[in-house]
């Protein structure tokens, strides 16, 4: 069964089994997903999930990143995950665009703070939960994906089980309890993605998983095949059932390897066009008033996630391609502030969004894309894109993700909090405690006090 050979699986694995590479990207994952957890800790959709968790008036004991509130562990894993999202600027499993740190990161710190877990259970708990997600998204995908389903929030949520039934050290049948109560809890519509119940998302796949190993850890029984039954996870919500891709060669190989993060702060299909029309705009010094069209070439996925084009507000903005190449051609850039609201409705943000056409192009790969624009005086300059920065093939540097970590952070926390959490992040199996740690992610007038 391969539900409880996962479950088998997940309980024997062990961090001192798991090559550096892997234990190095689980940092590298960690950094990223904090940074940009802790950037939307003051965004108006955290007050809303925040002013609920006070009306249930539940114990105040886990942390939210960048807050001066607690809350209760599973509202934590909520906030924490749908912070980490907002700006949807984390981390991407290319294949299948699955975030894997915004669902798993939230419910092991959440459990964590409370439980006083150490830094090298977190990583190792994280690895694992990536990889049960990593590969029940490869399962399910692309039929599942396709249908309108969020994979991010459908799988997470059975991820951050498998990490904290590896927290709990449940047993063997204990912790298939706990991925069959993740599994009966699917979150996640596309239809949702520009709103403020995208980010949610994932917040709630960190909620429902640390619920369903706390109900496991209890003995509240499921099934014991949620994944592989006729009736179960893989074949009600995809055509799929590959299911040797759950267990073949565990351990001898780590998806978190193939992380992948975003230089900028939209759907990752729009980045290699952000990428190539800003190598176009720093070599010819181009004028946005001098240009005539632009074209993007571009993987068939740009078209199904990333073609609004008729858009009002920052968070729509990050799903039209040809609001991010505006982007990328009047700022050089695109990163949160190019998401805001005011951007969106800026005319001259309107007028390139206007002279912008897609083409899709079948043989592009997801991370490929052609840039061509035209002038008014007819000279075209075009850019191939062949592995846009941030991908698995052309990563971010450790400079850049610091650099990332830094700006996307702000004025939230102090920057001594930064480089002492930047320091404490690749250190992180040396910690003990998590105790210094969350007091680095206090917001700044409260960490002087």
């Amino acid at each position: 069964m391969v539900t409880k050979q996962t479950a088998t699986n997940i309980r024997n694995a062990s961090i001192e089994e798991m090559n550096p590479n892997a234990v190095n990207e689980a940092k590298r994952s960690l950094l990223n997903w904090l940074g940009v957890a802790i950037g939307a800790a003051n965004h108006e959709s955290m007050d809303k999930v925040i002013s609920v968790a006070k009306t249930l008036g539940n114990p105040s004991i886990a942390s939210v990143l960048g807050r001066e509130e607690k809350v209760d562990m599973l509202f934590a894993a909520l906030l924490n995950g749908m912070a980490s999202h907002i700006y949807d600027f984390d981390d991407t499993l290319l294949e299948t665009v699955l975030h894997p740190s915004a669902p798993v990161f939230p419910a092991i710190l959440a459990y964590g703070e409370p439980n006083g877990i150490s830094g090298k259970e977190v990583l190792e708990s994280f690895i694992i939960g990536c990889e049960v997600e990593a590969r029940l998204a490869l399962t399910v995908y692309p039929s599942h994906y396709w249908r309108g389903w969020h994979i991010t929030g459908t799988v997470g949520g059975i991820g951050a089980a498998a990490a904290i039934s590896k927290l709990m050290n449940l047993d063997t049948e204990r912790t298939a309890y706990s991925l069959g109560i993740a599994a009966t809890d699917p979150t996640g519509l596309r239809e949702m993605f520009g709103t403020m119940t995208k980010p949610y998302h994932p917040g709630k796949a960190a909620m429902n998983g640390l619920l369903a190993a706390l109900l496991g850890e209890q003995g509240f029984t499921s099934s014991l095949a949620p994944l592989e039954a006729e009736r179960g996870f893989i074949k009600v919500l995809s055509e799929e059932a590959d299911l040797a891709l759950l267990t073949e060669e565990w351990g001898t190989k780590w998806e978190v390897e193939k992380n992948s993060y975003k230089p900028f702060a939209s759907g990752i299909v729009t980045h290699p066009a952000i990428d190539g029309i800003i190598m176009l705009a720093d070599q010819y010094r181009l004028e946005p008033e001098n240009i005539q069209s632009i074209e993007i070439k571009g993987h068939p996925l740009v078209k199904e996630l990333t073609s609004k084009e008729k858009i009002t507000t920052g968070l729509e903005g990050k799903f039209s391609v040809y609001h991010c190449v505006a982007a990328g051609l009047l700022h050089g850039k695109a990163g949160v502030k190019e998401f805001t609201d005011e951007c969106v409705n800026d005319h001259q943000f309107k007028e390139i969004r206007n002279k912008t056409k897609l083409v899709i192009d079948q043989s592009l790969k997801e991370d490929q894309a052609e840039v061509q624009v035209t002038l008014k005086d007819g000279t075209r300059y075009s850019q191939f894109v062949e592995q846009s920065i941030g991908s698995a093939g052309n990563p971010m540097t450790d400079q850049q993700l610091q650099e990332k970590f830094k700006e996307v952070t702000g004025d939230i926390i102090g920057d001594d909090a930064k480089n002492r959490l930047i320091d404490r992040v690749y250190h992180f199996e040396e910690l003990e405690d998590l105790n210094e740690f969350f007091s680095l992610c206090r917001p700044a007038e409260l960490a002087k006090k």
